[in-house]
């Protein structure tokens, strides 16, 4: 791969890091695309908005409307793991059994969001490697094996994002196979595991050494981009950082909080966190399947028991249970805060709830007990 920088900073692996340019960017995925299948960030025109970008699958060709510029695009990484619908059994024939192979898939485009939150799904379907030995999905990890994450640096913030108030940043420090950081001539790329190196391996004639001003260049994106999140937040901010406080308020605060919510989910599809899914059996040629569906803790049906009974019953508890499931309970069963601040959920509301403000209204009113 050339002359490679090493860098290596505090919970990091060791990264080698190379220049490449913006064309020769292009030709290194379409080698990718040879052998794997490769989604990539392209602009659509929807609603006569040239800004909205979303996944695109890599032919012969990179799209000419590649962007890997901007904040983390709608849909999640986590959608390439964990898809929205999935057959896991068939039965009662043993002969059609669930397919769990994945294909070679590398993700170009995802941000240090996006790959905080893969780590989430690390613990809970991939335990015996990343938690406890407790469970493992097969069809998770499978994909998870097969599937290359190729993260990007953020270039800018929407008004949503608050990354840095939940001890993230706009872009990924570890957890990617390479990372990709935007400079005027090109991109720093940075390798982060062996998968990396496989990817990497022959595109000698496509990269160059780090230069000390491409470094710098980027530190300056970063802090930049860094700052503006910080500006932008200055008005949510709390007495304590959002991942320290424990979120149990009165029951007129989560009504408050509450008010505009619909129950209608869009927050939970779009989390790049959220793990929970439905089981669903239904006819299907030579008996039936049993399907995974992604489900949603605001659904009045979530928390309903075979006898009838529900813990959460009324809305305002519902919502009191997805908010501190990613400020509390995940951070006391896994060690992860699971709010990433990716702001997604703020972006597709109905209601025009925003994370941030009921967190502080939450904390605010609790203060004031």
């Amino acid at each position: 791969m050339g002359r490679a920088h090493d860098t290596k900073q505090e919970g990091w692996v060791r990264m080698k890091e190379v220049f490449i340019g913006k064309e020769n960017l292009r030709r290194l995925i379409e080698r990718w695309a040879k052998d794997h299948r490769v989604y990539v960030p392209v602009t659509f025109d929807i609603m006569n908005n040239e800004d909205t970008p979303d996944y695109e699958l890599v032919g012969d060709e990179v799209p000419e409307k590649l962007h890997l510029a901007g904040a983390a695009l709608a849909l999640p990484a986590k959608s390439f793991i964990f898809y929205p619908r999935e057959v896991v059994a068939n039965y009662p024939s043993s002969e059609a059994d669930a397919d769990v192979t994945a294909p070679p898939t590398v993700i170009v485009g995802p941000r240090g969001c996006d790959v905080r939150g893969l780590a989430k799904f690390d613990k809970v379907y991939w335990s015996t490697a990343h938690f406890t030995e407790e469970y493992d999905d097969p069809f998770v990890i499978e994909k998870r094996k097969n599937t290359y994450i190729v993260s990007v640096d953020c270039t800018a913030a929407k008004e949503t994002c608050f990354c840095t108030m939940v001890g993230g940043e706009p872009f990924a420090k570890n957890g990617f196979d390479v990372n990709l950081s935007p400079i005027d001539t090109g991109f720093i790329l940075t390798v982060g595991s062996e998968k990396g190196e496989t990817l990497m391996a022959g595109a000698d004639d496509l990269v160059a050494d780090v230069q000390q001003n491409h470094t710098d260049e980027r530190e300056r994106r970063r802090n930049s981009v860094k700052e503006a999140i910080d500006r932008q937040n200055a008005e949510f901010a709390v007495d304590v950082a959002y991942d320290k406080h424990e979120l149990e308020g009165s029951a007129d605060a989560w009504a408050y909080v509450t008010q505009n919510c619909v129950a209608c989910g869009a927050c939970n599809r779009t989390c790049p966190t959220c793990t929970c899914f439905l089981l669903v059996d239904q006819r299907a040629k030579g008996g039936y399947e049993r399907s995974r569906n992604w489900d949603t803790c605001l659904s009045i049906g979530y928390a309903r028991t075979g006898g009838g009974g529900n813990s959460r019953p009324d809305l305002p508890q519902r919502l009191d249970n997805r908010i501190r499931c990613k400020y509390e309970y995940s951070r006391d069963r896994y060690g992860l805060v699971t709010c990433t601040g990716c702001g997604r959920c703020i972006d597709v509301c109905m209601g025009r709830i925003d994370m941030r403000e009921a967190v502080k209204h939450i904390v605010t009113e609790k203060a004031k007990a």
